[in-house]
């Protein structure tokens, strides 16, 4: 079975290389422990370290840059120092994209591969790691 791999529909491509987005991912040491009860984004104005983006995902901080170059995230009253660190190998973020089935003149489906195509998101060739223990911030 072959399943084709494509850039995503709004990367420009010539005609040997693929100008893909760069990403980058987070690397956290340690447990990250939801609150039971998060706050409600109409109740709350104020709300700042905690917000429900929907489909149950929530905000996991913000991320600066000191002087250095060298990434901050603050968690809630906490705040992490990193380092970024170019990656071994780079991977590929893929999302899995299914056609509508198409039926052939026999009325037998065509070729299931030709049902499923990937489309290549972005690539990662760096990671912001944060390996050190957080200080605590009083607000």
């Amino acid at each position: 079975m072959i399943v084709p791999i494509l850039p995503d529909e709004g990367v420009t491509t010539s005609s040997s290389t693929t100008d893909a987005k760069e990403w980058a991912m987070i690397e956290l040491n340690g447990e990250l422990i939801m609150p039971k009860d998060l706050p409600n984004a109409e109740n709350d104005e104020n709300q700042t370290s905690t917000s429900v983006l929907g489909d149950d995902r929530v905000e996991l901080g913000a991320i600066r840059f000191t002087e250095e170059g060298k990434p901050m995230m603050t968690v809630g009253s906490h705040e992490l120092k990193g380092s970024i660190v170019n990656l071994k190998e780079p991977f590929a973020v893929m999302k899995k994209k299914r056609k509508r089935s198409s039926k052939s003149d026999n009325g037998d489906d065509e070729n299931n591969s030709s049902l499923v195509e990937y489309r290549v998101m972005g690539i990662v060739k760096k990671k912001f790691l944060f390996d050190q223990y957080p200080k605590s911030i009083m607000r």
